[in-house]
């Protein structure tokens, strides 16, 4: 069965360029022995970012957006051994433009092949979709016969963590005009604000981001409050099994950046005052507890201002003074008004431009408070 790769070029004032271009997903019909390349989801030369549920090692499950895995291999060609029928991913060869791939009944994807056999390839794959869209199950490789991985390049000194809503997924993302709705396909994690301030600053990064959920309200409930907003779920290894716990010690970032309160405030009925900070306070704490030393970013906008800003801003401001020479979190305002008229993408979520901005603005706060 054969799909093609969509041909799509966003050229970005800040010079950030993305092609998506044709090509052939290949699908093998056997499972092919190990002499001929087969590489299990296992291999210790994989190396897995975000969280990833390894019950099965075989078979190593997923659904947050952003996740992604990075293999470097000699060899002619690369498939991927995946199983999902609804997500997009972005998979990049050698640090080539991003290609898109867009998952079917499908077991066995060729990304890459006519490559040369005499130098080391890379490749990344990214989960470009939010965990509503559907989980995957990635299986590994298919390398040219008797090939093997190599062993994998140094992982970046600085991490970071976003915990957020659809901002931080790069809902809408790609979309032509804010007049659009939302598709898989114009979602794209990979090119949210989250990715590319991770990317400007030589930064590994986890994005625990879900679409209209907030602090203590999501989208449109018709209740001040929610039972399962942002905070319920940021202990989870995967949103779509409540019962596996993320192990907080496997991966410590010296940053987070919480972009949280857009859904709590969009819609009424607003969340109380005191419900709100109290719960957005409580999140601080936990993730000081989770990570000691860490340094928090508490993010707001671009997509709603009042009361939500004045909120997160007295939240801030009140832990400075609790902390003193201690202090460890930072606020930042994203003003709608920085974003234009052609900064926007589906449902009036910022494009890749206004997640450019967005960047921008934060990128610059964390070198500033990090000394990066």
């Amino acid at each position: 069965m054969n799909t093609k790769w969509p041909i799509f070029l966003h050229t970005i004032s800040c010079g950030i360029l993305v092609f998506l271009f044709n090509a052939c997903c290949i699908f093998l019909t056997q499972q092919e022995p190990i002499s001929t390349g087969v590489i299990d989801a296992d291999n210790s030369c994989i190396q897995y970012t975000g969280r990833f549920d390894f019950t099965n090692p075989k078979c190593v499950a997923f659904d947050w957006a952003g996740v992604y895995i990075k293999a470097r291999f000699k060899g002619t060609r690369c498939s991927i051994r995946l199983n999902d029928q609804k997500n997009e991913y972005a998979v990049i060869v050698d640090n080539d433009a991003p290609r898109l791939l867009t998952t079917d009944t499908t077991k066995v994807y060729e990304v890459a092949h006519g490559l040369s056999d005499s130098i080391p390839h890379s490749i990344m794959i990214q989960k470009r979709t939010d965990p509503f869209v559907g989980k995957g199950m990635f299986m590994g490789f298919i390398l040219d016969r008797g090939k093997n991985l190599l062993p994998p390049d140094m992982r970046p000194l600085r991490r970071i963590e976003f915990i957020g809503n659809s901002i931080t997924s790069g809902y809408g993302v790609e979309g032509a005009s804010s007049d659009c709705t939302f598709s898989p396909e114009t979602e794209n994690a990979c090119m949210s604000y989250a990715s590319m301030t991770a990317r400007a600053l030589n930064a590994e990064y986890h994005i625990i981001s879900y679409s209209g959920r907030g602090v203590v309200r999501n989208y449109g409930d018709s209740n001040k409050t929610s039972i399962d907003p942002m905070p319920a779920l940021y202990d989870r290894t995967c949103f779509f099994d409540s019962t596996k716990k993320w192990n907080f010690k496997a991966w410590i970032p010296q940053a987070v950046v919480v972009n949280l309160g857009t859904n709590d405030f969009s819609t009424l009925p607003h969340p109380d005052k005191v419900t709100f900070q109290d719960a957005y306070t409580q999140l601080l704490e936990r993730i000081r507890y989770l990570y000691s030393g860490v340094t928090i970013f508490c993010v707001c906008g671009p997509m709603i201002e009042e009361p939500c800003v004045t909120y997160v801003k007295e939240i801030v401001e009140q832990q400075k003074k609790v902390r003193g020479r201690y202090n460890d979190v930072f606020f930042i305002e994203i003003r709608r008004s920085v974003l234009t008229n052609s900064d926007w993408g589906c449902e009036i979520h910022p494009n890749i431009y206004g997640a450019s901005k967005m960047a921008d603005i934060i990128t610059a706060a964390m070198k500033l408070r990090m000394n990066w």
